[in-house]
């Protein structure tokens, strides 16, 4: 009588060609995961440049804006103000246009974004 013996595990050849199908998956997993941290990194950046953006404008709108250009952290900041805006309903000198720019460095390469705000000022009479 001949006695068979089953352990009922995994070959070493087994387990050698999953780990390999294994590493392959993972391997595949790293350019998703780096687009993911420079897309986070990008859009931490725009969040931080809308708040910016919106702490200017609301100095625009009361009349608190001390100055026109400034830095704040890693980002650049100028406001060019247009008086005497006219469009085609309103008559001159009811209008004033403001736009805010802010700048930063993005790994080395100059990024800009605009954000435009018109504010209506008291009519000459």
């Amino acid at each position: 009588m001949v006695k068979r013996f089953s352990l009922g595990g995994f070959s070493l050849l087994e387990v050698l060609i999953a780990s390999i199908i294994m590493v392959i998956g993972i391997i595949g997993l790293f350019p998703a995961f780096t687009a993911g941290l420079k897309s986070n990194s990008r859009a931490r950046a725009w969040t931080e440049v809308a708040e910016i953006a919106q702490e200017k404008i609301e100095n625009i709108k009361t009349g608190l804006l001390s100055s026109y250009e400034g830095q704040e952290g890693r980002y650049s900041w100028r406001v060019e103000r247009f008086a005497n805006v006219d469009l085609a309903d309103v008559g001159p000198g009811v209008l004033e246009k403001y736009v805010l720019t802010v700048s930063w460095m993005d790994k080395g390469r100059l990024r800009e974004e605009q954000f435009v705000y018109i504010k209506q000022v008291a009519e000459d009479k």
